[in-house]
């Protein structure tokens, strides 16, 4: 059996970036850069007012108190989008607007509220100081600077800061194609009635959610039953995908035909066997399509838990690579244990668990049902506790190695 984390390094170093794709910024969310973006103009763009008041000199406001209030001549109003040509001389003020280019000779803003009107002449009861309520050209952003990183997945606050340079096409790592394939003539469909000794198929939807949770085209083919040549007809229909994630058939039954049909297909076996608990009869194959692209293909154990886990250690930082992401897997994290762990194995254990924080502390309480059957706990897991191989038994309070898994399955933390 190979070692999880060489298992894991041959799947990443068989991974490769897809060609980058232009698209519409509207279309963009959930996307990840291709490339670094760069500010066309600083931010602000131009000096101006972060209030409605009125634009002036600090130094011909030097005196003004309550007990002796000084005037200043409104010469202006300067609306956001407008700008006034004229220099503002000693002695006068503009009335301003929020987000309006401060004219030229002015240094300070005060706001409206704190002046008094009487026509043309405004009168001021305090000192203001310089710079006060004034947005300077650049000092958020300059011009020229990068403000997005290739790699960085595009939410809104980057659709924010794309449409604020106008960007309105952005290249981004494209989307995998994927195919979710599920063999076995004991399952049936979610809308079929159970009969005795069927199964329904619960890997295909949980296999293709997680799929599209990392923005790739999912496509369910359905359950291919126990046939050989069935087998056979549908990967080789679907070989032209980026990934194929194939879950049952893989072990050594009787009726276990996939690796036999991916040979019959091309496909280059890499590895089978990897020491973890669930997921032991991980397979891992490619298809070479040309020169430079070939089909990723993820055989996974028909144990539900065991597939989710499988996907969540090889399968999802493989598409992140493949999509271009920075991050390619949750990292760890160390919390302390609220039950004992007594299981011991010679392989890596990843065991579903509940997550919490209290007060600056995390804790973790492995869930009661670790079968890699069991739906109960792979629904109540927002985390994995990493037990290493031969590991003696883990007590209460023990700090272990945590993976938190992504928000969607459970509480948020």
């Amino acid at each position: 059996m190979l070692d999880p984390d060489e298992a894991k390094r041959i799947v990443l170093e068989h991974t490769q970036l897809k060609a980058p794709l232009s698209i519409d910024l509207e279309e963009s969310l959930g996307f990840v850069l291709a490339e670094d973006v760069q500010a066309t103009c600083s931010v602000p763009a131009f000096d101006n007012s972060a209030m409605d008041g009125y634009a002036m000199r600090t130094g011909d406001l030097v005196y003004a108190s309550e007990v002796a209030p000084v005037s200043l001549k409104m010469i202006d109003f300067i609306a956001a989008g407008d700008r006034s040509l004229q220099p503002l001389e000693q002695g006068e003020c503009f009335q301003i607007a929020t987000g309006a280019e401060l004219p030229c000779g002015a240094d300070t803003i005060v706001m409206k509220e704190q002046a008094r009107a009487e026509g043309d002449r405004i009168w001021f009861m305090k000192a203001p100081q310089k710079s006060q309520h004034v947005r300077y050209k650049g000092e958020d952003i300059q011009e020229g600077q990068i403000v997005l990183s290739r790699g960085e997945k595009i939410g809104p606050s980057q659709i924010t800061l794309l449409a604020a340079f106008g960007y309105s096409r952005v290249l981004v790592q494209p989307p995998l194609n994927v195919v979710v394939i599920t063999t076995g003539s004991e399952l049936v469909d979610v809308d079929q009635p159970l009969e005795p000794g069927k199964i329904r198929d619960v890997n295909s939807y949980m296999l293709a959610a997680l799929a599209r949770e990392e923005q790739c085209n999912a496509h369910r083919v359905g359950i291919i039953k126990d046939d050989p040549r069935l087998i056979y007809e549908v990967l080789n229909s679907h070989i032209q995908v980026d990934l194929i994630l194939i879950t049952g058939g893989v072990s050594m039954g009787e009726r276990d035909f996939v690796k036999d049909a991916l040979i019959e297909i091309g496909a280059e076996e890499i590895f089978w066997k990897v020491r973890i608990k669930p997921g032991k009869p991980f397979y891992f194959a490619i298809r070479r399509r040309g020169e430079n692209e070939k089909t990723l293909i993820f055989g996974l154990p028909g144990n539900p838990a065991a597939g989710y886990i499988i996907f969540e250690e090889y399968a999802r930082p493989s598409i992140r690579k493949a999509m271009g992401r920075r991050r390619l897997e949750n990292p760890f994290i160390t919390a302390e244990l609220d039950f004992d762990i007594t299981e011991q194995s010679d392989r890596r254990q990843f065991i579903r668990a509940f997550l919490r924080k209290d007060q600056n502390q995390f804790h973790v309480a492995p869930l009661p049902v670790q079968g890699s059957h069991s739906l109960s706990s792979l629904a109540g897991a927002n985390a994995l506790v990493v037990v290493p191989e031969n590991e003696e038994i883990l007590p209460k309070g023990t700090s272990v190695k945590v993976r938190p898994l992504n928000p969607t399955g459970a509480m948020e933390l």
